[in-house]
């Protein structure tokens, strides 16, 4: 066999294991999630003139999610200024919607309910702390802008609605479900307002 064959095949080799790994990864990750508490977070996001809500990246569009459960009371000021990332450990409300049960900054041991996140204290109100998830942006493939805009202005800024974003957690791994506008999946939403437009 010619040297470049050998070198090409070697190369392709190379490229397929590297591919290989982190799917691997990505997929046992995920199933792992699978098996974890499923969570619906309420969403808190408001009507902006002049930001639409909506991003893209490599991945695609995606919907910059915000909630209502994203931020904690603190006593130490002092303490949580200094701290970057904490476990969030959750927990639901009497009608079944996540609510943080505590921050922490050691692993917790006694739950598989959390998810380690990036935290500061509000610049506006020292005794709260902001908790930044790794879930706040909603990724849609194949959408364009014009059926998007109006599910994110009509339904999911509109704050008379009950609005969540389902998610399954098991120990830092999440799996991101339905986001549901006032019981309506998102998705389906944006189906019916192209319907509409054809």
């Amino acid at each position: 066999m010619k040297p470049k064959i050998l070198l090409l095949c070697a190369f392709i080799l190379v490229a397929l294991v590297q591919l290989f790994v982190p799917i691997q990864m990505i997929s046992s990750q995920s199933g792992y999630a699978n098996t974890g508490t499923e969570f619906k977070f309420k969403t808190a996001n408001r009507f902006n003139p002049n930001f639409n809500g909506i991003g893209s990246d490599l991945g695609g569009k995606f919907i910059i999610l915000r909630f209502m459960e994203d931020h904690t009371r603190i006593g130490d000021k002092k303490y949580w200024e200094k701290v970057h990332h904490a476990y969030v450990i959750f927990t639901t409300d009497s009608d079944g919607f996540a609510r943080i049960r505590s921050v922490t900054t050691m692993k917790p041991t006694d739950t598989f309910d959390w998810i380690w996140a990036g935290v500061r204290v509000n610049w506006k109100d020292s005794t709260r702390l902001q908790i930044s998830y790794p879930f706040n942006n909603y990724y849609i493939r194949d959408m364009d802008n014009k059926n998007i805009e109006p599910a994110v202005k009509n339904g999911l800024c509109d704050t008379t609605k009950t609005n969540f974003l389902k998610i399954k957690i098991k120990e830092n791994q999440f799996v991101t479900g339905d986001l549901m506008i006032d019981g309506v999946p998102f998705k389906e939403m944006i189906g019916e307002i192209k319907k509409s437009r054809q």
